[in-house]
Protein backbone atom coordinates (compact mmCIF):
# COMPACT_ATOMS: atom_id res chain seq x y z
CA UNK A 1 0.00 0.00 0.00
CA UNK A 2 2.66 2.18 1.11
CA UNK A 3 4.79 1.70 -2.40
CA UNK A 4 0.80 2.47 -4.04
CA UNK A 5 0.96 5.91 -2.84
CA UNK A 6 4.16 6.96 -3.60
CA UNK A 7 3.68 5.45 -7.15
CA UNK A 8 -0.15 7.81 -7.08
CA UNK A 9 1.83 11.05 -6.03
CA UNK A 10 4.58 10.43 -8.90
CA UNK A 11 2.18 9.98 -11.28
CA UNK A 12 0.26 13.26 -10.70
CA UNK A 13 3.23 14.84 -10.16
CA UNK A 14 4.09 13.50 -13.53
CA UNK A 15 0.42 14.99 -14.67
CA UNK A 16 0.52 18.32 -13.24
CA UNK A 17 4.77 18.65 -14.70
CA UNK A 18 3.14 17.65 -18.22
CA UNK A 19 0.18 20.29 -18.03
CA UNK A 20 2.66 23.14 -17.17
CA UNK A 21 5.11 22.01 -20.26
CA UNK A 22 4.76 23.72 -23.61
CA UNK A 23 4.01 21.32 -25.98
CA UNK A 24 4.43 22.16 -29.85
CA UNK A 25 1.78 20.69 -31.52
CA UNK A 26 2.66 22.14 -35.30
CA UNK A 27 5.24 24.23 -37.66
CA UNK A 28 6.49 24.11 -41.08
CA UNK A 29 10.38 23.70 -40.28
CA UNK A 30 11.88 23.00 -36.80
CA UNK A 31 15.34 22.46 -36.23
CA UNK A 32 17.61 22.42 -32.91
CA UNK A 33 20.50 24.49 -31.54
CA UNK A 34 22.40 25.70 -28.05
CA UNK A 35 22.03 29.01 -26.83
CA UNK A 36 23.80 29.54 -23.09
CA UNK A 37 24.32 26.14 -22.82
CA UNK A 38 20.42 25.75 -23.19
CA UNK A 39 18.56 23.52 -25.76
CA UNK A 40 16.51 25.13 -28.06
CA UNK A 41 13.67 23.94 -30.67
CA UNK A 42 13.67 26.57 -33.15
CA UNK A 43 10.11 26.49 -35.15
CA UNK A 44 8.84 28.42 -38.13
CA UNK A 45 6.23 28.88 -40.21
CA UNK A 46 2.58 28.06 -39.18
CA UNK A 47 3.99 27.83 -35.37
CA UNK A 48 1.19 26.02 -32.76
CA UNK A 49 2.12 25.45 -29.09
CA UNK A 50 -0.50 24.46 -26.14
CA UNK A 51 -0.04 24.34 -22.73
CA UNK A 52 -3.13 23.68 -20.68
CA UNK A 53 -5.71 25.32 -22.23
CA UNK A 54 -3.79 28.14 -23.61
CA UNK A 55 -2.98 27.74 -27.40
CA UNK A 56 -0.27 30.09 -28.88
CA UNK A 57 0.32 30.70 -32.77
CA UNK A 58 2.94 32.38 -34.40
CA UNK A 59 5.45 32.61 -37.32
CA UNK A 60 8.48 31.71 -35.77
CA UNK A 61 9.22 30.95 -31.88
CA UNK A 62 12.63 29.87 -30.18
CA UNK A 63 11.34 26.72 -27.62
CA UNK A 64 13.65 26.52 -24.29
CA UNK A 65 13.07 23.19 -23.45
CA UNK A 66 14.39 23.30 -19.89
CA UNK A 67 13.41 26.33 -19.34
CA UNK A 68 9.84 25.52 -20.63
CA UNK A 69 9.89 29.20 -22.34
CA UNK A 70 8.53 30.11 -25.55
CA UNK A 71 9.98 33.41 -27.34
CA UNK A 72 7.20 34.32 -29.93
CA UNK A 73 7.61 36.40 -32.97
CA UNK A 74 5.52 37.49 -36.02
CA UNK A 75 1.54 37.76 -35.74
CA UNK A 76 2.00 35.96 -32.29
CA UNK A 77 -2.20 34.69 -31.29
CA UNK A 78 -2.65 33.30 -27.70
CA UNK A 79 -5.89 32.02 -26.97
CA UNK A 80 -7.75 30.43 -23.45
CA UNK A 81 -11.50 30.00 -23.08
CA UNK A 82 -12.97 33.40 -24.66
CA UNK A 83 -9.67 35.71 -24.16
CA UNK A 84 -8.22 36.70 -27.55
CA UNK A 85 -4.05 38.46 -27.53
CA UNK A 86 -2.29 39.91 -30.26
CA UNK A 87 0.90 41.02 -30.37
CA UNK A 88 4.07 41.17 -33.02
CA UNK A 89 6.33 39.90 -30.19
CA UNK A 90 6.13 37.94 -26.82
CA UNK A 91 7.85 35.62 -24.67
CA UNK A 92 5.84 32.74 -22.95
CA UNK A 93 6.29 31.01 -19.83
CA UNK A 94 5.15 27.99 -19.03
CA UNK A 95 5.88 27.26 -15.29
CA UNK A 96 4.61 30.50 -14.15
CA UNK A 97 2.01 30.35 -17.34
CA UNK A 98 2.01 34.03 -18.54
CA UNK A 99 3.15 36.24 -21.40
CA UNK A 100 4.95 39.39 -21.84
CA UNK A 101 4.42 41.05 -24.02
CA UNK A 102 7.08 43.72 -25.88
CA UNK A 103 5.72 45.57 -29.17
CA UNK A 104 2.20 46.40 -28.31
CA UNK A 105 -0.43 44.25 -27.49
CA UNK A 106 -3.99 43.99 -28.03
CA UNK A 107 -6.38 41.97 -25.48
CA UNK A 108 -10.10 41.13 -26.10
CA UNK A 109 -12.35 39.24 -24.01
CA UNK A 110 -16.12 39.90 -24.30
CA UNK A 111 -16.39 42.44 -21.90
CA UNK A 112 -13.47 44.78 -23.43
CA UNK A 113 -11.00 45.64 -25.87
CA UNK A 114 -7.38 46.70 -24.28
CA UNK A 115 -4.88 47.90 -26.30
CA UNK A 116 -0.96 49.11 -24.85
CA UNK A 117 2.37 49.46 -25.64
CA UNK A 118 3.15 46.46 -23.87
CA UNK A 119 1.99 44.13 -21.05
CA UNK A 120 2.10 40.81 -19.04
CA UNK A 121 -1.44 38.64 -19.00
CA UNK A 122 -1.24 36.10 -15.92
CA UNK A 123 -3.45 33.24 -17.28
CA UNK A 124 -4.03 31.93 -14.01
CA UNK A 125 -4.95 34.77 -12.49
CA UNK A 126 -7.10 36.30 -15.53
CA UNK A 127 -4.92 39.24 -14.79
CA UNK A 128 -3.10 41.55 -17.16
CA UNK A 129 -0.50 44.64 -16.68
CA UNK A 130 -0.67 47.19 -19.23
CA UNK A 131 1.53 49.89 -19.80
CA UNK A 132 2.13 52.71 -22.30
CA UNK A 133 -0.67 54.14 -24.28
CA UNK A 134 -3.35 52.24 -22.60
CA UNK A 135 -6.97 51.96 -23.52
CA UNK A 136 -9.56 49.87 -22.88
CA UNK A 137 -13.10 49.62 -24.91
CA UNK A 138 -16.41 48.70 -23.48
CA UNK A 139 -19.78 49.36 -24.69
CA UNK A 140 -20.18 51.24 -21.85
CA UNK A 141 -17.36 52.92 -21.17
CA UNK A 142 -13.39 53.97 -22.20
CA UNK A 143 -10.50 54.33 -20.08
CA UNK A 144 -6.94 55.60 -21.28
CA UNK A 145 -3.57 56.04 -19.01
CA UNK A 146 -0.19 55.14 -19.06
CA UNK A 147 -0.16 52.11 -16.48
CA UNK A 148 -3.43 49.44 -15.80
CA UNK A 149 -4.44 46.51 -14.10
CA UNK A 150 -6.79 44.77 -15.33
CA UNK A 151 -9.14 41.96 -13.88
CA UNK A 152 -10.87 39.84 -16.68
CA UNK A 153 -12.93 38.11 -13.84
CA UNK A 154 -14.11 41.18 -11.84
CA UNK A 155 -13.78 43.54 -15.07
CA UNK A 156 -11.99 45.71 -12.19
CA UNK A 157 -9.53 48.46 -13.52
CA UNK A 158 -6.74 50.03 -11.45
CA UNK A 159 -5.27 52.94 -13.58
CA UNK A 160 -2.30 55.49 -12.90
CA UNK A 161 -1.13 58.42 -15.04
CA UNK A 162 -2.97 60.62 -16.97
CA UNK A 163 -5.79 58.87 -16.37
CA UNK A 164 -9.47 59.59 -18.06
CA UNK A 165 -12.72 57.41 -18.21
CA UNK A 166 -15.34 58.48 -19.81
CA UNK A 167 -18.76 57.12 -19.81
CA UNK A 168 -22.49 58.07 -20.82
CA UNK A 169 -23.16 60.69 -18.09
CA UNK A 170 -19.54 61.78 -16.93
CA UNK A 171 -15.89 62.11 -18.19
CA UNK A 172 -13.40 61.26 -14.63
CA UNK A 173 -9.67 62.70 -14.98
CA UNK A 174 -7.47 62.43 -12.64
CA UNK A 175 -3.50 60.61 -11.75
CA UNK A 176 -5.09 57.58 -10.50
CA UNK A 177 -8.38 55.83 -10.95
CA UNK A 178 -9.73 52.65 -9.46
CA UNK A 179 -12.42 51.50 -11.61
CA UNK A 180 -15.29 48.90 -10.16
CA UNK A 181 -17.03 48.43 -13.47
CA UNK A 182 -19.52 45.93 -11.86
CA UNK A 183 -20.02 47.41 -8.32
CA UNK A 184 -20.43 50.73 -10.19
CA UNK A 185 -17.97 52.36 -8.56
CA UNK A 186 -14.93 55.10 -9.39
CA UNK A 187 -12.09 55.82 -7.46
CA UNK A 188 -10.13 59.05 -8.65
CA UNK A 189 -6.96 60.42 -6.68
CA UNK A 190 -5.04 63.25 -7.38
CA UNK A 191 -5.80 66.06 -9.55
CA UNK A 192 -9.16 64.80 -10.33
CA UNK A 193 -11.96 66.18 -12.39
CA UNK A 194 -15.36 65.07 -13.69
CA UNK A 195 -17.41 66.82 -16.42
CA UNK A 196 -21.01 66.13 -15.94
CA UNK A 197 -24.09 67.72 -16.52
CA UNK A 198 -22.38 70.71 -17.77
CA UNK A 199 -20.58 71.55 -14.70
CA UNK A 200 -16.73 70.10 -14.37
CA UNK A 201 -15.91 69.40 -10.66
CA UNK A 202 -12.36 69.00 -9.22
CA UNK A 203 -11.03 68.16 -6.28
CA UNK A 204 -7.84 65.82 -4.61
CA UNK A 205 -10.37 63.26 -4.37
CA UNK A 206 -13.20 61.93 -6.04
CA UNK A 207 -15.87 58.70 -5.63
CA UNK A 208 -18.29 58.44 -8.29
CA UNK A 209 -21.21 55.87 -7.98
CA UNK A 210 -22.56 55.08 -11.51
CA UNK A 211 -25.91 53.50 -10.32
CA UNK A 212 -26.92 56.04 -7.90
CA UNK A 213 -25.47 59.13 -10.04
CA UNK A 214 -24.10 60.11 -7.33
CA UNK A 215 -20.34 61.77 -6.72
CA UNK A 216 -18.35 62.63 -3.64
CA UNK A 217 -15.60 65.06 -4.00
CA UNK A 218 -13.06 65.77 -1.07
CA UNK A 219 -10.77 68.82 -0.35
CA UNK A 220 -10.21 71.59 -2.91
CA UNK A 221 -13.26 71.26 -4.09
CA UNK A 222 -14.58 73.28 -7.05
CA UNK A 223 -17.60 73.41 -9.04
CA UNK A 224 -17.53 75.08 -12.65
CA UNK A 225 -20.94 75.76 -14.12
CA UNK A 226 -20.41 76.10 -17.64
CA UNK A 227 -23.40 77.11 -18.23
CA UNK A 228 -23.91 80.14 -16.04
CA UNK A 229 -20.17 80.73 -15.30
CA UNK A 230 -20.92 80.00 -11.96
CA UNK A 231 -17.86 78.37 -9.63
CA UNK A 232 -18.45 76.89 -6.29
CA UNK A 233 -15.76 75.82 -3.65
CA UNK A 234 -15.43 74.30 -0.39
CA UNK A 235 -13.99 71.03 1.24
CA UNK A 236 -16.50 68.20 0.74
CA UNK A 237 -19.10 68.15 -1.93
CA UNK A 238 -21.93 66.09 -2.98
CA UNK A 239 -23.55 65.98 -6.34
CA UNK A 240 -26.69 64.63 -7.46
CA UNK A 241 -27.22 64.02 -11.23
CA UNK A 242 -30.58 62.94 -11.78
CA UNK A 243 -31.85 65.25 -9.17
CA UNK A 244 -29.58 68.43 -10.68
CA UNK A 245 -29.06 68.67 -6.92
CA UNK A 246 -25.63 69.31 -4.98
CA UNK A 247 -24.04 70.94 -1.93
CA UNK A 248 -20.54 71.70 -0.52
CA UNK A 249 -19.51 72.33 3.00
CA UNK A 250 -16.30 73.99 4.61
CA UNK A 251 -15.15 77.66 3.76
CA UNK A 252 -18.22 77.37 0.92
CA UNK A 253 -17.39 80.14 -1.34
CA UNK A 254 -19.71 81.16 -4.56
CA UNK A 255 -18.37 83.01 -7.48
CA UNK A 256 -21.42 84.60 -10.13
CA UNK A 257 -18.87 85.62 -13.00
CA UNK A 258 -20.51 88.42 -15.02
CA UNK A 259 -19.04 89.75 -18.99
CA UNK A 260 -18.34 92.82 -17.79
CA UNK A 261 -16.79 91.36 -14.62
CA UNK A 262 -19.15 92.91 -12.52
CA UNK A 263 -18.84 89.33 -10.08
CA UNK A 264 -20.63 87.92 -6.86
CA UNK A 265 -18.96 86.70 -4.10
CA UNK A 266 -20.76 84.63 -1.59
CA UNK A 267 -19.37 82.98 1.21
CA UNK A 268 -20.62 80.05 3.67
CA UNK A 269 -20.51 77.26 5.77
CA UNK A 270 -22.74 75.06 3.17
CA UNK A 271 -23.95 75.86 0.11
CA UNK A 272 -26.44 74.08 -1.72
CA UNK A 273 -27.42 73.87 -5.43
CA UNK A 274 -30.41 73.23 -7.45
CA UNK A 275 -29.81 73.05 -10.92
CA UNK A 276 -33.12 72.82 -12.50
CA UNK A 277 -34.25 75.66 -14.35
CA UNK A 278 -34.81 78.55 -12.52
CA UNK A 279 -31.45 77.78 -10.65
CA UNK A 280 -31.04 78.45 -7.10
CA UNK A 281 -28.02 78.47 -4.72
CA UNK A 282 -28.83 78.28 -0.76
CA UNK A 283 -25.84 79.51 1.41
CA UNK A 284 -25.91 78.53 5.31
CA UNK A 285 -24.12 79.99 8.51
CA UNK A 286 -22.06 82.75 8.34
CA UNK A 287 -23.67 83.82 5.12
CA UNK A 288 -21.58 87.07 3.12
CA UNK A 289 -22.32 88.49 0.21
CA UNK A 290 -20.59 90.87 -1.79
CA UNK A 291 -21.19 92.26 -5.24
CA UNK A 292 -19.60 95.59 -6.36
CA UNK A 293 -21.13 98.24 -3.80
CA UNK A 294 -23.32 95.90 -2.23
CA UNK A 295 -22.90 93.82 0.90
CA UNK A 296 -24.73 92.02 3.24
CA UNK A 297 -24.52 88.96 6.15
CA UNK A 298 -26.68 86.96 7.58
CA UNK A 299 -27.41 83.33 8.57
CA UNK A 300 -29.32 81.92 5.26
CA UNK A 301 -29.42 83.28 1.88
CA UNK A 302 -31.39 82.03 -1.24
CA UNK A 303 -30.24 83.04 -4.73
CA UNK A 304 -32.27 82.28 -7.97
CA UNK A 305 -32.28 83.04 -11.33
CA UNK A 306 -36.19 83.57 -12.52
CA UNK A 307 -37.63 82.20 -16.26
CA UNK A 308 -36.60 85.92 -17.55
CA UNK A 309 -32.83 85.01 -16.93
CA UNK A 310 -32.14 88.86 -16.89
CA UNK A 311 -33.39 88.61 -13.43
CA UNK A 312 -31.74 87.41 -10.15
CA UNK A 313 -33.38 87.16 -6.91
CA UNK A 314 -32.17 87.10 -3.69
CA UNK A 315 -33.90 86.18 0.19
CA UNK A 316 -32.17 86.89 3.13
CA UNK A 317 -32.73 85.49 6.35
CA UNK A 318 -31.67 85.36 10.13
CA UNK A 319 -30.38 88.72 10.97
CA UNK A 320 -29.70 90.46 7.68
CA UNK A 321 -27.90 93.60 7.05
CA UNK A 322 -27.36 95.15 3.71
CA UNK A 323 -25.13 97.91 2.86
CA UNK A 324 -25.11 99.26 -0.81
CA UNK A 325 -23.47 102.49 -1.20
CA UNK A 326 -24.12 104.85 1.88
CA UNK A 327 -27.15 102.70 2.86
CA UNK A 328 -27.39 100.04 5.71
CA UNK A 329 -30.72 98.11 5.62
CA UNK A 330 -31.47 95.50 8.42
CA UNK A 331 -34.76 93.66 9.13
CA UNK A 332 -35.75 90.37 9.83
CA UNK A 333 -35.88 89.17 6.17
CA UNK A 334 -34.47 91.13 3.50
CA UNK A 335 -35.26 90.53 -0.34
CA UNK A 336 -33.43 92.08 -3.36
CA UNK A 337 -34.39 91.70 -7.00
CA UNK A 338 -31.62 92.13 -10.16
CA UNK A 339 -31.91 93.27 -13.53
CA UNK A 340 -29.12 92.80 -15.70
CA UNK A 341 -26.82 92.53 -12.61
CA UNK A 342 -28.48 95.96 -11.07
CA UNK A 343 -30.57 96.37 -7.86
CA UNK A 344 -33.92 96.99 -8.82
CA UNK A 345 -35.94 96.65 -5.57
CA UNK A 346 -34.71 95.75 -1.28
CA UNK A 347 -37.28 94.80 0.68
CA UNK A 348 -36.92 94.55 4.18
CA UNK A 349 -39.72 92.79 6.55
CA UNK A 350 -40.48 92.52 10.00
CA UNK A 351 -41.75 88.95 10.91
CA UNK A 352 -44.10 89.27 14.09
CA UNK A 353 -44.21 85.65 14.39
CA UNK A 354 -39.98 85.84 15.41
CA UNK A 355 -39.79 85.90 19.02
CA UNK A 356 -36.83 88.33 18.53
CA UNK A 357 -38.41 90.30 15.56
CA UNK A 358 -37.20 93.69 15.21
CA UNK A 359 -38.67 96.67 12.90
CA UNK A 360 -36.79 97.24 9.49
CA UNK A 361 -34.51 100.29 9.98
CA UNK A 362 -32.59 102.01 6.74
CA UNK A 363 -29.79 104.03 7.40
CA UNK A 364 -28.16 106.51 5.10
CA UNK A 365 -24.63 108.31 5.99
CA UNK A 366 -24.01 112.09 4.57
CA UNK A 367 -20.85 111.40 2.28
CA UNK A 368 -19.99 115.32 3.13
CA UNK A 369 -17.05 114.69 5.45
CA UNK A 370 -18.33 117.79 7.49
CA UNK A 371 -21.23 115.85 8.63
CA UNK A 372 -20.29 112.45 8.66
CA UNK A 373 -22.06 111.92 12.01
CA UNK A 374 -25.60 112.55 10.69
CA UNK A 375 -27.52 109.76 9.52
CA UNK A 376 -31.32 109.76 7.91
CA UNK A 377 -32.82 107.43 9.18
CA UNK A 378 -36.07 104.85 8.20
CA UNK A 379 -37.83 102.58 10.50
CA UNK A 380 -41.21 100.82 9.97
CA UNK A 381 -42.39 97.59 9.60
CA UNK A 382 -41.76 97.11 6.27
CA UNK A 383 -38.97 98.85 3.78
CA UNK A 384 -39.16 98.96 0.52
CA UNK A 385 -36.62 100.48 -1.37
CA UNK A 386 -36.89 101.39 -5.09
CA UNK A 387 -33.82 101.87 -7.30
CA UNK A 388 -33.15 103.93 -10.39
CA UNK A 389 -29.54 103.03 -12.49
CA UNK A 390 -28.35 101.45 -8.92
CA UNK A 391 -29.27 104.87 -7.10
CA UNK A 392 -32.37 104.81 -4.14
CA UNK A 393 -35.53 106.63 -6.24
CA UNK A 394 -38.09 106.48 -3.14
CA UNK A 395 -38.35 104.61 -0.17
CA UNK A 396 -42.09 102.77 0.74
CA UNK A 397 -42.52 102.20 4.43
CA UNK A 398 -45.21 99.81 5.53
CA UNK A 399 -47.56 100.33 8.38
CA UNK A 400 -45.77 101.83 11.48
CA UNK A 401 -43.34 104.09 10.33
CA UNK A 402 -40.60 107.05 11.16
CA UNK A 403 -38.03 109.39 9.68
CA UNK A 404 -35.15 111.43 10.71
CA UNK A 405 -33.49 113.35 7.87
CA UNK A 406 -31.30 115.87 7.95
CA UNK A 407 -31.65 119.23 5.63
CA UNK A 408 -29.15 121.48 3.79
CA UNK A 409 -28.70 124.93 2.10
CA UNK A 410 -25.84 125.34 0.03
CA UNK A 411 -24.13 122.69 1.82
CA UNK A 412 -25.16 124.26 5.36
CA UNK A 413 -26.65 122.42 7.58
CA UNK A 414 -30.16 123.39 8.02
CA UNK A 415 -31.87 121.26 10.89
CA UNK A 416 -33.60 118.63 11.27
CA UNK A 417 -37.15 116.80 10.17
CA UNK A 418 -38.44 114.29 12.14
CA UNK A 419 -41.77 112.70 11.00
CA UNK A 420 -44.36 109.57 11.92
CA UNK A 421 -47.43 108.01 10.73
CA UNK A 422 -48.70 104.93 8.91
CA UNK A 423 -47.41 103.98 5.15
CA UNK A 424 -45.05 106.73 4.42
CA UNK A 425 -43.32 107.34 0.83
CA UNK A 426 -39.94 109.15 0.95
CA UNK A 427 -38.02 110.22 -2.28
CA UNK A 428 -34.29 111.12 -2.84
CA UNK A 429 -32.66 113.48 -4.68
CA UNK A 430 -29.80 112.65 -7.10
CA UNK A 431 -27.45 113.27 -4.15
CA UNK A 432 -28.96 110.70 -2.25
CA UNK A 433 -30.70 112.74 0.28
CA UNK A 434 -34.14 112.56 1.92
CA UNK A 435 -35.83 115.77 -0.06
CA UNK A 436 -40.04 114.92 0.21
CA UNK A 437 -41.89 112.83 2.51
CA UNK A 438 -45.43 111.75 2.57
CA UNK A 439 -47.76 110.25 4.59
CA UNK A 440 -50.65 108.73 4.08
CA UNK A 441 -52.47 107.90 7.44
CA UNK A 442 -51.83 110.11 10.75
CA UNK A 443 -49.26 111.89 9.98
CA UNK A 444 -47.10 113.82 12.81
CA UNK A 445 -43.90 115.96 11.96
CA UNK A 446 -41.77 118.70 12.72
CA UNK A 447 -38.97 120.44 12.22
CA UNK A 448 -36.11 121.15 14.64
CA UNK A 449 -33.83 124.54 13.44
CA UNK A 450 -30.36 123.82 13.40
CA UNK A 451 -29.60 125.67 16.65
CA UNK A 452 -32.28 123.39 18.55
CA UNK A 453 -30.58 119.85 17.80
CA UNK A 454 -29.25 119.14 21.10
CA UNK A 455 -32.91 119.19 22.20
CA UNK A 456 -34.09 116.22 20.32
CA UNK A 457 -33.06 112.91 20.15
CA UNK A 458 -31.40 112.32 16.66
CA UNK A 459 -31.70 108.44 16.94
CA UNK A 460 -34.52 106.13 16.06
CA UNK A 461 -35.25 102.77 18.20
CA UNK A 462 -33.08 100.23 17.25
CA UNK A 463 -30.44 103.00 15.56
CA UNK A 464 -27.03 101.08 15.22
CA UNK A 465 -24.29 101.61 12.38
CA UNK A 466 -22.26 98.68 11.69
CA UNK A 467 -18.96 98.70 10.05
CA UNK A 468 -18.17 94.94 9.88
CA UNK A 469 -18.93 94.63 5.87
CA UNK A 470 -17.67 91.35 4.48
CA UNK A 471 -14.44 91.30 2.92
CA UNK A 472 -13.35 89.30 -0.51
CA UNK A 473 -11.01 86.51 -0.46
Amino acid sequence: MKYFFIILIFLISQISFCQNNIELKRSDKLTGKTIDNQTVREATGNVYFIRGNVNVYCNSALQYIDLNKVELTGDVKIYQDTLSLFTQKAIYYGNENKAIFENGITLKDPNATINADGGTYYFNEAKATFAGNVRIDNPDYRITSTYMIYLRNTEDSFARDNVVVKKDSATIKAENIDFYKRQGKTFAYKNVSIEKDSSIITSDTLTDFSFENKSIAVSNVTINNLRNNAKVYGNYLENYSKTKYSFIRGKAKLLQIDKDKDTMFVYSDTMESFREIPEKYIAKDSVEIIRKNFFSKCGYSVYSKTLDTAVDKMSLYRNPIVWQDNMQLTGDTIYADLKDRKLQIIYSKKIDELADSKYSFLILENRDSLFSDRYDQIRGKDIIIHFDSNKVNYVDVKKNSSSIYFMYEDRKANGVNIVDGMNMVISFNNEQKADKVKVEIRPKGKYVPEVQLNTVTLELPGFLVRTDLPVRR
